[in-house]
């Protein structure tokens, strides 16, 4: 924030040129601006005002133009002295006294005749003039901040209402209830005003902040909701929604704020009342918005900005960790940058899809020769967003050969009867312990032993996974007869392994394969260069667990809202498995849901294109499941060609490849003719390169 005498600005307050706080100078003539804003000036004008020139200048307030001047008088040669003046302008003084009432009268009292000492308002009476940039030199958009109204801030639970309520750009509640007796979270919305906020809460997340746009009043129930069944008599306010760029849910919310919000929207034990309309306190939302805050669309992240500023104080912490507030698609961008600057060459797609991946599932199989760099990506990825092994986020855990059961990794009982925990062990108790943090294993050549001897415990407890009291939980991994105490899976921990395919590895069993996105990493450019120039050093951001953590265990958690992408996704994997069927080789359901989070998410955030990201899942979740050398697998290859480039397979090389460059899944496409030659020349095929 630069602050200079009556001025100031806040970088993230986007088109902002500068905020000027009233005085007298605003009721006379209008203000001198510090040299420490000219350049800002400039920047909205695109231009630097010479010194002794002046331009007209248009302020526009509540859609109304206003004509002043910028002044750049001359003192001397070398000094400039800009100003914003409309002397002259009658209409415009008048407005400004109009405005700032309270600012007018307490300055008018306290104003000492003849004396140049300015009077300055009390902090907590403090008003505000704040000058936005165009798209047009010297025309300015001027926001009034004064203290005619306080905002106030609101928590609506609308359940199944949510979308009727949103499409009418209302809410709505009855003044009474079925039994006749009148509901006080109800009645509350008569207290909203205009410009108040109200988080808006449904299906277990908060998914809109709406801004009231006037005074709530009584009015009969809305036609849409007749079928809730409830009386007819009701209070209506009306509201533009404005959503989320991702839901948060209430779990994302820390306890101890909850527990505080006794008078609010939660309970003594930060659990969620019932009710329909509550009061959320300032230090709540000054905390979500300080977590969340880019989560937020601009229209309420402005107004946010604006209030913070001085309405109340940024509550922080000294033990308060800075976490990053990105969208997102920020995130991503974040991420492969840092990568990139590391000297490591990967596209920006191919990130998207691990952090897609990680996201659909938390364990993710990397793939490929030998040097690709599948270890680099993940402890990069892990240390972009500030999980490194020093503090204990990240862990690497090289697989040993003999591993055939699940003590190497979990731990076990010693002669003596005590718990030694194994190295994943140790990650899960971190891991527990800064639930807000997220905490990456790498199991390096991790089918060095056999994945379903050590892992299938893990990989059990995984699928166990499950909505308990809004959280989500697993089955026990450790029991309290071995590890004194029952040990589950945290939401914070992700599980990436990385796997060679040669004579000195096991293959994959069809269940681990359904329970991981295997990415394959074969693509190899040594000539490809330019990357490594001009990097500019990018340094890692503190990212919380919410940005990697599934919001989607079932189906049913994603239909609701999502039901066209649903259905297009299945009618796709229907077809898919009519070629699949021939080797027994078709998905169930479970590979069917997890396909439609990856797709879910990759939507949300417009990352990908459909095909894009289908054409990802296919590759990671489908055709690694084929293998075999009989005819029945080449009919089954043939079949998956046609269905991805509607062009029947001809073994020849340039016919070929003009069909996967036009392909509708082209990754895909390319992978099964390899795999065909693969059969035609070995006499079997798999997915996998050795």
């Amino acid at each position: 924030m630069k602050k200079v005498r009556s001025w100031e600005k806040v970088d993230n307050l986007k088109n902002l040129i500068g905020r000027k706080q009233v005085d007298w100078s605003i009721f006379e003539y209008g203000s001198h601006i510090p040299s420490e804003f000219h350049e800002d000036f400039a920047d909205a004008n695109g231009e630097y005002l010479k010194i002794g020139n002046k331009k007209n200048v248009e302020l526009i307030i509540d859609d109304k133009s206003y004509l002043a001047n910028l002044v750049n008088n001359k003192r001397d040669e070398s000094k400039d002295a800009l100003q914003i003046r409309y002397d002259s302008n009658k209409e415009l003084k008048e407005l400004m006294k109009h405005i700032f009432k309270s600012s007018f009268k307490y300055i008018s009292e306290h104003k000492i005749e003849k004396s140049k000492k300015p009077v300055i308002t009390p902090s907590e009476a403090a008003e505000f003039i704040d000058f936005y940039k165009t798209d047009k030199p010297y025309v300015y958009q001027v926001k009034i901040i004064n203290k005619k109204q306080k905002t106030k801030f609101w928590w609506v639970n609308q359940g199944k209402a949510y979308n009727e309520q949103k499409m009418g750009g209302y809410l709505w509640a009855p003044q009474k209830s079925k039994q006749n007796r009148a509901i006080s979270y109800h009645i509350d919305l008569l207290k909203a005003e205009e410009g108040d906020l109200v988080l808006c809460y449904s299906l277990q997340e908060v998914r809109s902040i709406g801004i009231v746009q006037k005074k709530a009043e009584e009015g009969d129930q809305p036609s849409e909701m007749v079928s809730h069944g409830w009386k007819r008599d009701g209070i209506i306010l009306e509201m533009k929604y404005f959503d989320l760029e991702s839901p948060f849910t209430k779990e994302d919310i820390p306890l101890e704020w909850r527990i505080k919000e006794e008078n609010g929207p939660f309970d003594r034990n930060g659990d969620l009342k019932q009710g329909y309309f509550y009061s959320v306190s300032e230090e709540l939302l000054n905390r979500l918005f300080e977590r969340f805050s880019g989560k937020f669309p601009e229209e309420i992240r402005n107004k946010l900005i604006s209030y913070s500023l001085n309405d109340f104080t940024i509550v922080t912490k000294e033990e308060d960790k800075a976490y990053m507030n990105f969208s997102y698609k920020e995130l991503i961008t974040h991420i492969h940058s840092y990568i990139t600057a590391k000297g490591f060459y990967y596209t920006k797609e191919e990130v998207t899809n691990l952090f897609l991946s990680l996201k659909t599932k938390p364990f993710v199989i990397l793939s490929g020769i030998s040097g690709t760099g599948k270890t680099k990506i993940v402890q990069w990825f892990a240390e972009s967003v500030g999980a490194t092994e020093e503090n204990g986020q990240f862990t690497l855990i090289p697989i040993r050969p003999d591993w055939n059961d699940g003590s190497d990794l979990l731990g076990y009982v010693d002669i003596k009867g005590d718990f030694k925990p194994g190295p994943l062990t140790t990650v899960i108790e971190k891991a527990e312990q800064n639930p807000d943090d997220p905490y990456f294993v790498l199991l390096d050549e991790m089918n060095l032993a056999r994945v379903e001897h050590y892992f299938s415990d893990v990989l059990s407890v995984m699928e166990s996974r499950k909505w308990e009291d809004g959280k989500m939980v697993t089955s026990t991994l450790l029991s309290a007869e071995m590890a004194k105490r029952d040990i589950r899976l945290p939401v914070n921990l992700y599980v990436i392994g990385t796997v060679n395919m040669d004579e000195t590895t096991h293959p994959f069993s069809k269940k681990v394969l359904d329970r991981a996105n295997t990415i394959e990493f074969n693509r190899v450019e040594l000539s490809n260069l330019a990357f490594m120039e001009e990097q500019v050093e990018v340094e890692p951001k503190l990212v919380q667990d919410h940005m990697f953590r599934s919001k989607y265990l079932h189906l049913k958690d994603l239909y609701l809202g999502n039901q066209e992408l649903v259905e297009k996704v299945t009618a796709e994997l229907e077809d898919i498995n009519k070629s699949l069927q021939l080797t027994n080789a078709h998905i169930g359901y479970r590979v069917r849901d997890e396909i439609c989070f990856y797709l879910a998410y990759n939507e949300g955030s417009e990352l990908m294109s459909f095909e894009d990201a289908f054409d990802h899942c296919i590759l990671q979740k489908i055709l690694p499941r084929i293998s075999g050398s009989d005819t029945r697998v080449e009919r089954l290859l043939e079949g998956l060609y046609r269905l991805f480039t509607t062009k029947e397979y001809i073994d020849d090389d340039e016919s070929n490849e003009i069909s996967i460059s036009t392909a509708r899944y082209s990754k895909s496409a390319g992978k099964v003719v390899e795999m065909l030659r693969r059969l035609q020349d070995d006499g079997f095929t798999s997915f996998w390169i050795s």
